[in-house]
């Protein structure tokens, strides 16, 4: 299986992370401060989703202090210990060999990014939190809100199927994000 990824996530690899007595302790008294559609699981990770940045990172600092490992280091690499934050446009601060990232369109065109624990049973089946719908979730208010921002710094200068792509206003940087639904692109 594998879990959505909705806005600013923590991922967390539930094999190493819930042995620790300290983090279940920890996740079990935040749990009830969370969002209600903020987590989601299956056999292999807990992904815990938030709107904004400020709210992740302070959480992220609570399961350190429980004794998560935010990063290791193999062979002079630094890697990412038993939790990495991801966004839902698959952005990672640091390498984790133990996370596959990928992207699928839903039956309703909507494109979504999924985790799965690397080398696990075929990701196709996915673990969405309880009660769930595109219109009131994460991924979409994440979304509109990076939209947002984007035309408001960005100029639009053309799309894919998967994604728009803007250029800096006065500047020549060329970023791409993620549509929120698989369509065709229209004509600039």
């Amino acid at each position: 299986m594998a879990v959505l990824v909705e806005g600013y996530s923590i991922i967390i690899n539930k094999k190493e992370a819930l042995q620790n007595t300290q983090v279940q302790e920890a996740l079990q008294s935040v749990g009830a401060e969370l969002y209600p559609g903020a987590v989601c699981a299956d056999q292999d990770l807990l992904r815990i989703g938030f709107l904004k940045l400020d709210e992740m990172q302070a959480f992220w600092k609570q399961l350190l202090q429980a004794g998560m490992k935010e990063r290791i280091e193999v062979n002079g690499e630094e890697q990412a210990g038993d939790m990495v934050m991801l966004t839902q446009y698959g952005e990672l601060e640091v390498l984790c060999p133990w996370l596959t990232v990928t992207f699928q369109k839903t039956k309703d065109n909507l494109l979504v990014c999924m985790a799965s624990l690397k080398g696990s049973a075929a990701a196709q089946k996915a673990a969405f939190p309880k009660g769930w719908t595109a219109d009131q979730s994460i991924l979409r208010q994440f979304h509109d809100d990076r939209m947002h921002y984007m035309e408001e710094n960005y100029d639009r200068i053309g799309e894919e199927s998967t994604f728009y792509r803007f250029r800096e206003k006065g500047g020549d940087k060329v970023v791409k994000l993620l549509k929120l639904y698989y369509s065709e692109p229209e004509q600039l």
